[in-house]
């Protein structure tokens, strides 16, 4: 079996590290990754009166004010890494009359809260949806990795106009063009932007392994394929100027297939009718109709809890991993949706969702990599 290793994390509020008594209340701090929502940080803190009665614990010192700064770290063996950057939103007091049962819980969202703060009404002339995002990161002193999206909309043609908050306008960009938008921290603690589709072409994080003995690392796995959701799509738009119809239609996926079967059904297919989008041209009218395609073949569900002091590492979310164990249909290349990291008395859970959009092997998977070391 894997052998163990050590685990801690730290906290620092506003880039000053937590004092012992503090980390002491603590009964559990939770960082949820997520792909397709903003990242949280949940703490549940134990509050009591003070030994003179002056006042609460904790509660009364203000520790976690409106947009606090919060940063957790994780640490497996000698590799420690930043989990979340993030910023106070919410505080919950739970009074109770046993002593040691009252508690307070703080939730922080990653840097996108910044992007949430002001609804503004402006117009991007003469720029595509990719080269928008990039600006807009940008305003807020996020590194951008964004991928190039078509067409650039000349202004004497479409005008391309914001009535919402920046992640809200931008999360609906990418939506129109199959894209995730999300502002990430990376293990090293740098915060980008990101505004492309899911990277289900990179090289997989680690092996999540299930059935296989000595060398299991995840307790729990169950699968969950939706025979319904995968769709095609038509979709009629007119052109303004010339009166003349703009129809588009998707009837297979174009991301990279993560199996040998797409989730998408050859035969008696769902078909749906794509309107209320706003579009008029054809161009367009494809790419938003592919990106319904698309989303829809994301049809096998997995969930799944590890120990990371046996595996070894942080699973991430918005990457890939391997899964191995679980038969020739389901094992495979897996895109991880959400991570919800737990720390307790009893050590770091990682508890995941996985998806995919199909199933079986390409042949291309390598099950070897370990990483408990």
């Amino acid at each position: 079996m894997a052998s163990s290793q050590a685990i801690s994390y730290t906290l620092t509020i506003n880039g000053t590290p937590v004092p012992q008594t503090l980390i002491a209340s603590i009964q559990m701090l939770q960082v949820e990754d997520h792909a397709e929502m903003a990242d949280l940080l949940r703490i549940k803190l134990t509050v009591g009166v003070r030994p003179d009665g002056s006042g609460w614990t904790v509660l009364d010192d203000d520790m976690f004010p409106r947009l606090a700064n919060l940063v957790v770290k994780g640490k497996i063996g000698n590799a420690a890494e930043t989990l979340i950057n993030s910023y106070v939103i919410e505080t919950q007091v739970n009074f109770s009359t046993q002593p040691g049962q009252t508690v307070l819980t703080v939730v922080a969202m990653d840097p996108s809260v910044l992007m949430n703060l002001e609804e503004k009404v402006r117009p991007w002339p003469d720029m595509s949806d990719s080269d928008i995002a990039a600006a807009i990161f940008s305003e807020y002193g996020f590194a951008a990795e964004v991928k190039d999206s078509q067409p650039v909309r000349p202004d004497n043609e479409h005008r391309t106009m914001q009535r919402s908050t920046d992640i809200q306008f931008l999360q609906q960009l990418a939506k129109r063009n199959g894209y995730e938008c999300y502002v990430e921290t990376a293990p090293t603690g740098e915060i980008a932007g990101h505004f492309h589709p899911p990277k289900t072409d990179q090289k997989p994080q680690g092996v999540l392994t299930v059935n296989m003995g000595q060398d299991t690392n995840v307790s729990a796995f169950t699968v969950r394929n939706d025979m319904l959701r995968p769709t095609t799509v038509k979709v009629k738009g007119l052109e303004v100027e010339s009166l003349s119809d703009q129809p588009a239609e998707s009837q297979q996926q174009s991301d990279d297939a993560m199996g040998s079967g797409t989730a998408l059904a050859a035969e008696r297919p769902r078909v749906v009718l794509l309107t209320g989008n706003g579009l008029a041209r054809a161009g367009e009218l494809q790419t938003a109709a592919q990106a319904v395609v698309d989303r829809s073949g994301w049809a096998i569900r997995a969930e799944g809890e590890l120990n990371a002091s046996t595996y070894g590492a942080v699973l991430r979310a918005k990457r890939t991993v391997s899964v191995r164990g679980v038969g020739r249909v389901l094992s495979g290349t897996y895109y991880v949706d959400r991570v919800l990291h737990i720390f307790t008395s009893e050590g770091w859970t990682q508890r995941f969702s996985l998806r995919r959009n199909a199933v079986g092997l390409t042949g291309r998977e390598s099950f070897q990599e370990d990483n408990s070391l």
